[in-house]
C-alpha cells in the first residue's frame, strides 16, 4: 500500500484525517512535511499574484491578434521546420 493522507498531530499522536485500510499493528514510514507552512506561502503568492494581475491594463497587450491567433503560432513552427 501506497498512500499519500493528511493528518493531524495531537498529543504526541498522528491521527489520519482519512480511514487508512491497514491492519492493526502495523508499521509504517511516514514522510512528515508541514502544511501549514506551505499553505501560507501558496496564499501569499497566489494573493500578490492576484494584486498584480489585477494591476494590469486589460486593454493593453504587447502582442498583436495576429501574433496570439492558433494559425500564427503553428505557422512559426512549421517555418522554423523547413
Amino acid at each position: 500500500m501506497n498512500e499519500h493522507i493528511q493528518a493531524i498531530y495531537e498529543n504526541g499522536i498522528l491521527r489520519p484525517l482519512t480511514p487508512l485500510d491497514l491492519p492493526e499493528n502495523s508499521v509504517v514510514e511516514i514522510d512528515v512535511r508541514d502544511v501549514s507552512k506551505n499553505d501560507s506561502d501558496k496564499e501569499k503568492w497566489l494573493k500578490e499574484f492576484d494584486e498584480w494581475m489585477n494591476s494590469l491594463d486589460p486593454n493593453t497587450s504587447n502582442l498583436t491578434d495576429e501574433q496570439i491567433s492558433r494559425e500564427s503560432i503553428y505557422e512559426e513552427q512549421i517555418l522554423r521546420q523547413i
